[in-house]
């Protein structure tokens, strides 16, 4: 080749243009060379086959160092746009080890990508969650707005995943569990528990041999949704749900006999059915498990003293150790003694619960302000209701009515009319029909027309 051809090809290249190209979500210039993409296509395969071994052996901790942040950990993955897979599962291994706003995190920007998947939405929700379940056991911490915005999410995504999947029983049972459990809005769960029930009982025999899976769900949700319908006051649907539950069970226990039969028993008592409730409790009782069972002889003492057999109500409560009875037992243990009429025994009961409580030492210092009122001494009554009210308005910020009532009437029966009218008045301004305030006001204003009267004379 002469120069001067040489010169000829060198002009004619610099005139040549590289053509413009347009890439977009379906074809990229690196979809036409593949070569560097597959490979990285092999190593995701790879390291979505490591990941769900340490899912499966539950190795929480490894996988996350392993491979959390993504960015910082597989770089080129992310580089191709190949990072969902692995986020996905990486969400849930973050969520095991309680790290859910890491977690959260990821599977947003998972959905960033795919608006449209049942599983990502549903995912999301369930982590959410747990979250707040995580909270109420006290295993993380969140408050105020920030756990109001969890709860916000978490009812976010369940119905995009509800609405993306209307089919799905373990959606409805979850976010009912939201309602129920976290926010203690059992009157919304109900609907959602029935719903799932709903589900299941509108599939074929061969839909629920295809899913199986949302059976357990559905077994729940009778479980639950029984003891919704029971906080709601429908002890009749409640008392259907829990002797289907029974059926629907019998085989697999997803629900232990124990938690069963003591809902039946609950739900019995509340009927005052009380030999089927003592009869439920009795079996319940004889379950084995695991963790004590303090509450089924609390309940079983009250349906004792329901059929007037108090001695035996007291057999029950001696299952439960001294030092391990809750207030709401040390209260069922005062009345079988009132009703036996061990007053002294009655109080040493209260006044244990006293040094342990602090959450609901109101009540305790009520049911000590009534004991004492039944015994004539109106100064005690007086000292413990105060003490209630004290507590309470400490604790919730508002005034303790039952402290307020019990003062009033402890002043009232001392003479203390000022007083008694004072503390009734202030009753009133909060809750203006309260059991016998007005019979009180009455028979206060009534005193101190008399003393007038006698003042006059």
């Amino acid at each position: 080749m002469t120069a001067l051809t040489e010169k000829s090809e060198a002009k004619n290249n610099q005139n040549i243009t590289e053509p413009e190209i347009i890439e977009d979500e379906f074809l990229t210039q690196d979809d036409l060379v593949p070569v560097k993409k597959e490979a990285v296509k092999r190593e995701l395969s790879r390291i979505l086959a490591e990941l769900e071994l340490m899912i499966r052996e539950k190795k929480w901790e490894d996988a996350a160092s392993l491979f959390y942040p993504v960015e910082e950990k597989l770089p080129e993955v992310t580089e191709q746009g190949l990072d969902s897979a692995v986020r996905e599962k990486l969400a849930f291994i973050l969520g095991q080890v309680k790290k859910f706003d890491e977690a959260i995190k990821e599977l947003s920007l998972c959905i960033a990508k795919n608006p449209d998947n049942f599983f990502l939405h549903n995912s999301l929700a369930y982590t959410a969650y747990n979250s707040l379940y995580a909270a109420k056991n006290r295993e993380i911490f969140l408050s105020g707005k920030i756990r109001r915005d969890r709860i916000a999410l978490a009812h976010k995504h369940f119905k995009v995943a509800r609405a993306l999947r209307p089919d799905s029983i373990t959606n409805f049972y979850r976010e009912a569990m939201l309602f129920k459990q976290i926010e203690g809005k059992s009157e919304k769960a109900l609907p959602l528990f029935l719903n799932a029930i709903k589900i299941w009982d509108q599939m074929s025999l061969e839909e629920k041999e295809s899913q199986h899976r949302q059976r357990k769900n559905f077994v729940k949700a009778l479980y639950q949704g029984a003891a919704a319908a029971l906080e709601n006051g429908h002890c009749r649907k409640s008392l259907n749900l829990i002797k289907r539950c029974l059926v629907e069970d019998e085989k697999t226990d997803y629900i232990s006999l124990v938690f069963k039969y003591y809902a039946l028993g609950k739900i019995s008592f509340q009927l005052n059915n009380f030999t089927e409730a003592r009869d439920a409790l009795l079996f319940a009782a004889k379950c084995k498990s695991a963790d004590p069972i303090d509450f089924v002889y609390e309940l079983l003492a009250r349906c004792y003293l329901a059929l007037d057999n108090p001695r035996r109500a007291l057999e029950m409560l001696k299952n439960v150790p001294k030092k391990r009875r809750k207030p709401y037992i040390s209260w069922t243990e005062s009345d079988v003694l009132s009703r036996l009429k061990d007053y002294a025994g009655a109080k040493n009961a209260l006044n244990r619960s006293l040094e342990r409580d602090n959450r609901s030492k109101h009540k305790t210092l009520v049911r000590l302000a009534k004991l004492e009122y039944l015994l004539g001494n109106y100064d005690r009554t007086l000292a413990c209701a105060r003490q209630a009210n004290s507590f309470f308005e400490e604790k919730w910020g508002n005034p303790c009515g039952d402290g307020l009532f019990w003062q009033a009437l402890g002043a009232y029966r001392m003479g203390d009319l000022n007083l008694a009218l004072k503390t009734a008045d202030r009753l009133k301004d909060i809750s203006p029909n309260y059991h016998n305030l007005d019979k009180l006001l009455d028979r206060v204003a009534r005193k101190g027309d008399n003393c007038e009267h006698l003042k006059a004379g």
